[in-house]
């Protein structure tokens, strides 16, 4: 794995941890379909998370969330569908992002968007 994909992978695993202390319980971490993808799937009582997770070194220049494009969300909303099809429930689908910093390989930020966006765009 290059450097980029170790960051990303750190990224997720606190993501998760967050999440999990918020008291969302983890469904999938990384499930795919074809081409699509959706880093972590959680849930709540209520509700199943796609969540997209985008993770950034402190002074790259850009808000990491900045990175959640129409395509991407495009795709998000695509592989919800896929993932609906296959596991049907009664819950509503939510799309939400968590962003996560790191400086001199030590986290010092995480922002989480719940309903982030929404199936429309």
């Amino acid at each position: 794995m290059n450097d980029t994909g170790l960051l990303g992978r750190r990224g997720e695993d606190v993501a998760l941890d967050y999440l999990q202390r918020c008291g969302l319980h983890l469904v999938q971490r990384n499930w795919r379909a074809g081409h699509l993808e959706v880093d972590l799937i959680m849930e709540d009582i209520y509700s199943v998370r796609i969540v997209e997770v985008k993770t950034l070194h402190v002074g790259d220049g850009f808000d990491p969330s900045d990175d959640v494009t129409r395509d991407k969300r495009l795709k998000l909303v695509r592989a919800a569908k896929t993932y609906y099809a296959r596991n049907p429930t009664n819950k509503e689908i939510k799309f939400d992002v968590v962003t996560v910093l790191f400086d001199a390989g030590e986290v010092v930020e995480v922002n989480y968007l719940p309903d982030a966006f929404n199936a429309l765009g």
